[in-house]
């Protein structure tokens, strides 16, 4: 009888920390999936390309890029031209599916860029790393990127 509480239990102890994570990282990518489809939405309607950056708050390259879009000289070519939307990957851990999606920009670092045109097309990424030394980059060589785009 104990042997079989013992399975009962080692068997839900494996459920919850196998399944249930997993049960929450399709609900998040599903979020994302439809914050992507407004974004494309929007890209669409408003006939500019869509950015999409993979990365993460922990990634200091990530938060360097953050600074450099916020320059107001770079704010102005991305207002006009571009709709940004970030993707969070986590530890490389999250939104995995989003990433393999769209041609697996994160394999060389973070940031990584996906650039859609209004009709959901891929005309580029950065899945060489271009942007995963970002902290060493200036917004000259940022608005070098879009000028390009």
């Amino acid at each position: 009888m104990l042997s079989n509480v013992r399975t009962v239990s080692l068997s839900l102890f494996v459920f919850v920390l196998l399944i249930v994570p997993l049960l929450f990282c399709k609900q998040s990518s599903d979020i994302i999936t439809k914050e992507i489809a407004e974004a494309q939405s929007q890209s669409k309607s408003q006939n500019k390309k869509l950015i999409l950056v993979f990365g993460a708050d922990w990634c200091p390259d990530c938060r360097a890029l953050d600074s450099i879009f916020s320059d107001l000289e770079v704010r102005k070519v991305l207002d006009s031209n571009f709709i940004l939307h970030k993707v969070d990957v986590g530890r490389f851990d999250k939104n995995l599916e989003i990433n393999e999606f769209y041609g697996s920009p994160i394999e060389n670092g973070i940031p990584a860029l996906v650039v859609l045109d209004p009709s959901g097309e891929i005309l580029t990424s950065t899945k060489g790393g271009e942007f995963s030394s970002a902290s060493k980059m200036t917004k000259e060589q940022v608005l070098e990127y879009l000028y390009r785009l």
